[in-house]
């Protein structure tokens, strides 16, 4: 028998379990097929874990196995300037004229009213949106809005020019669907934005006057196509959210948690004698009586699940605006190559001297990159003044500088989906619910919901950290890492301070927060999380270094309209501020933040350009928890730059991906136990 031959890139087998689809992992994990093509499309293929919780959540719905499609929506939908205005008018016109029909839904023109589409189908179809708005060659004009007013219907109408262009795109995904045997029909009339119908006529004066107030074209504002999906049973029902939790008395009372939506019959709530309605749980799938005052009435389509949003660029040039000004990626670099060599640290003491004692260091917003030079040029920035390190010894300056930046670990609400319900009573008292969550979780404001967006590591993620810093520890990283700069999310915090402990230096290495580390604000569209004050951190036990500067500040975490260039500046913005600050010292600089913070961080350190916003949301599903990128400084000989000087009068210091000094960390999902699979 012939031998078999070398393998040329030998992988082990469990590896390869990485690059199966969400569905066969589902299989795999013993999910019948239908249950598991419906879990994914209720969540709207996020991710694996989100799934699985649908579906331990939903394991007594009784339409668990019905095999009744969900129903789907095109929508387009403001952002931006527009989107801001009109959420202060959904506020001010409820609280002024109470709820009217426009209440119900999010501010939307709709392309393609409801159609089914069957769960295995949704991939298909999502890929559909994402070919269509991709390959659209006509190119898209500015959307001009006009403002139409009444006595029973306020709102805005696209005018001619807009309509017929996006009503192109609409029928073309009709057509689309109906070749993969699903019927849908693009909305023929006219495109229209509803601001207010269903009032009373006591209302239109103020209704009026807060229209008026709208400006509905304005430069700043951007428009997305997205793809919707509700539960059928949502059919001629309204949306109720719950504001107190409820604990069944009788066997046929619904159980209530905070953060969960109930179906309720209109007429049935109207019609209430005792105070009592029947409703379906939107977190369960289960029915039953509630209370009617533990809940109140919201957006139908707050129980909505979106599935994919596309950004429609209004111009044909497809350029990123950087502070209203188009920018193409090769401008926006030489942007930030005109600003970087401000940002290098002047080694001549004499040119400090003569510097006013007054003068402010400041951080310039990365939006704001046609403006860098000129505020960088106004004065010579003390960077080892920005640094807090300045009273180590420089013991670590020789040598090639590498500069390491890590993921955080495995985070609770993606482990366990909606977990504050489940986890806190009703005096906001935390309960351990499951051996991998957290012991404890950190006093804070706002508590327990500012944990929603901020929430902290489970068991498992302080481990997996915990073991990163050993490993780092175990190659020497111990005497070579100097700095450490941390997102301000707690659980980027939480891992940076595990690996420190794994490392065995989290008393002599503090850690310098860094609003500038945070993920893509494009990812918080509807409002930013509400992070831990330092006093908060400092009492929760993170050792934090006191006299650290932000290279940018938390005020300047405001625009989430971010686009994918901004962030990788911003993020270039940092790495080069830690590095060159902590330059004079030498040693290893450490960066903790989010998946996207590896490639945002590195990519045009090594002489990348900023990745597309579809790029950059591929790349990231491809970083697990806590790993592990790095980068080092080259060698003279390694450099491929000629022998001419910058502006700053030496040669430019290049750096290159380098595998890390450590394995990377592989492990298995596991399902959570039910004692009660026991019972006979």
């Amino acid at each position: 028998m012939a031998e078999l031959p070398p393998r040329k890139n030998a992988t082990p087998t469990k590896l390869t379990k990485l690059l199966i689809s969400p569905l066969k992992v589902l299989l795999q994990m013993g999910f019948p097929k239908h249950r598991a093509e419906k879990a994914l499309a209720a969540t709207g293929y996020r991710n694996v874990q989100l799934a699985s919780d649908w579906l331990l959540a939903h394991v007594n719905d009784p339409t668990l196995d019905d095999l009744q499609p969900r129903e789907y929506l095109l929508y387009l939908c403001p952002s931006g300037f527009l989107h801001s205005q009109l959420q202060e008018f959904w506020a001010r016109s409820a609280e002024e004229c109470g709820r009217n029909g426009a209440h119900e839904f999010l501010p939307h023109v709709t392309l393609v009213p409801p159609f089914k589409v069957p769960d295995s189908a949704v991939p298909s179809i999502v890929s559909l949106l994402e070919r269509i708005a991709e390959h659209e060659n006509q190119p898209i004009p500015e959307l001009r809005l006009e403002t139409y007013i009444s006595q029973n219907f306020m709102g805005f109408f696209l005018n001619q020019d807009s309509a017929e262009v996006i009503k192109v795109v609409a029928s073309r995904f009709a057509r689309e669907l109906a070749q993969i045997n699903i019927a849908a029909e693009a909305h023929t009339q006219a495109l229209h934005l509803t601001l207010a119908y269903n009032f009373p006529s006591g209302q239109y004066s103020t209704l009026e006057y807060l229209v008026r107030n709208i400006n509905p074209n304005t430069d700043a504002s951007h428009w997305q196509l997205r793809l919707y999906s509700r539960d059928i049973r949502l059919s001629g029902k309204k949306v109720y959210k719950v504001i107190f939790p409820h604990v069944p008395r009788e066997t046929d009372e619904l159980e209530l948690l905070l953060g969960d939506f109930v179906y309720v019959d209109p007429e049935a709530c109207n019609n209430s004698i005792d105070g009592w309605i029947e409703g379906i749980s939107w977190l369960t799938g289960c029915s039953g009586f509630l209370p009617k005052n533990y809940v109140e009435k919201t957006a139908e389509s707050d129980a909505w699940t979106l599935h994919k949003s596309v950004e429609l660029n209004p111009s044909a040039d497809e350029l990123d605006e950087i502070d209203g000004v188009s920018a193409s990626s090769d401008q926006a670099l030489r942007l930030l190559n005109q600003m970087s060599p401000e940002l290098g640290c002047n080694n001549d003491t004499n040119s400090h001297r003569d510097q006013p004692t007054s003068t402010k260091v400041v951080a310039v917003r990365p939006t704001e990159l046609s403006k860098c030079t000129e505020n960088y040029a106004n004065f010579n920035l003390d960077m080892a003044g920005l640094s807090p390190v300045v009273e180590r010894p420089l013991a670590f300056k020789q040598g090639p500088r590498r500069l390491f930046i890590v993921r955080h670990g495995e985070r609770i609400d993606f482990t366990f989906g909606t977990w504050i319900p489940y986890c806190f009573d009703e005096t906001g008292k935390y309960v351990r619910k499951d051996l991998n969550m957290p012991l404890s979780v950190p006093k804070r404001q706002g508590s327990p919901e500012s944990f929603y967006k901020d929430c902290p590591l489970t068991i498992l993620g302080e481990t997996q950290a915990g073991l990163l810093g050993q490993a780092l520890r175990a190659v020497g990283g111990s005497n070579r890492i100097q700095h450490v700069y941390c997102s301000p999310s707690l659980r980027s915090l939480q891992t940076c301070q595990n690996i420190l402990k794994g490392l065995e230096i989290e008393h002599s290495v503090p850690i310098c927060l860094e609003p500038g580390l945070f993920e893509w604000l494009v990812w918080y569209q509807d409002s930013m999380p509400q992070f831990m004050t330092p006093s908060e951190m400092l009492d929760a036990g993170f050792r934090l270094c006191e006299n650290h500067q932000y290279f940018i500040d938390f005020s300047e975490l405001s625009d989430r309209r971010e686009s994918a260039e901004q962030y990788y500046m911003r993020s270039h913005y940092v790495t080069q501020c830690a590095l060159r600050c902590t330059e004079h010292i030498g040693g290893d600089v450490l960066l903790i933040g989010h998946a996207s913070t590896l490639d945002a961080c590195s990519r045009q350190l090594v002489g990348g350009l900023p990745r597309s916003a579809q790029e950059l949301s591929r790349i990231v599903h491809r970083i697990p928890y806590c790993s592990l990128a790095a980068v080092q400084q080259c060698l003279p000989e390694e450099s491929s730059l000629d022998d001419s000087p910058d502006e700053t009068g030496s040669n430019k210091i290049k750096w290159k991906l380098i595998e890390p000094p450590v394995p990377p960390m592989t492990y298995s999902a596991n399902l959570r136990f039910d004692w009660q699979t026991l019972l006979p």
